[in-house]
This record gives C-alpha cells, structure tokens and sequence, in this order.
C-alpha cells in the first residue's frame, strides 16, 4: 500500500472520532447547569435552629430542604420520618420545636428566637 493512502486513511478516521466526540459534548447538559439551579435557591444557615447540627443540616438539605421557610412548613411527623430513614442514630432526636423556631428566624424574629432557644434544652 502507498504511504499516502495509509495517512489519508489515519486522518479520516482521526475526523471521524474527533466529530463523534464533538456531538456527544453538544448533546450532554452543561455542567454548570445544575449548580446554576441549585444556587438560584438560597439557602439559610439551619444550624440556628437548636437541635440542628451539620450532620442533621445535611440530611434535611438531602430532603430539599434548604431555608428557614422550608423548614417551618414542615411537620414533626415529616421530619421525624426523614431523621428515622436516615438511621437509629437520629432516633433519640427531637424536632417538635424546629418549624416554630424556623418561623421566627424566616420571619427575622431574632430575639424572639433567641428568647424561645433559651426556653428549650436541646432542642426540646
């Protein structure tokens, strides 16, 4: 075979792969796309509510819940169904106070949230 049939061929094929690849980029979302989403909900410091670690931050963050207001139109049975199916560990927790203290702080009711807070222990 002649040499140049043999480059000819190389660089089709090269083509070939390159536009293959070149579509699958243009068919796939961008990836800023879904950080673009989740930024637009703002999201709120929920370790302010007593009784709310990070750990527990993250599990409710996990359910979609993210702010203040999010919190407070929850009930105590819906968190308590997420805090259970996140393992026995949450079990022993009580979150019967954390919609009315997310009221507050999503109300910017500071100090009645501090004043409520100094009532609790651990969140109870």
């Amino acid at each position: 075979m002649d040499w140049w049939l043999i480059l000819l061929i190389f660089i089709v094929i090269v083509l070939i792969v390159w536009w293959l690849l070149s579509r699958q980029v243009e068919d796939q979302p961008e990836a800023g796309h879904h950080e673009e989403a989740h930024a637009a909900v703002s999201s709120d410091d929920l370790t302010k509510i007593e009784g709310i670690g990070p750990k527990v931050k993250g599990l409710l963050n996990e359910a979609g819940i993210m702010t203040f207001a999010q919190l407070a139109a929850k009930t105590p049975e819906e968190l308590d169904a997420i805090l259970d199916a996140a393992g026995s560990i949450y079990k022993a927790m009580d979150e019967t106070s954390w919609p009315k203290q997310a009221k507050l702080a999503a109300a910017g009711k500071w100090e009645d949230l501090k004043k409520l807070q100094d009532e609790l222990v651990g969140g109870k």
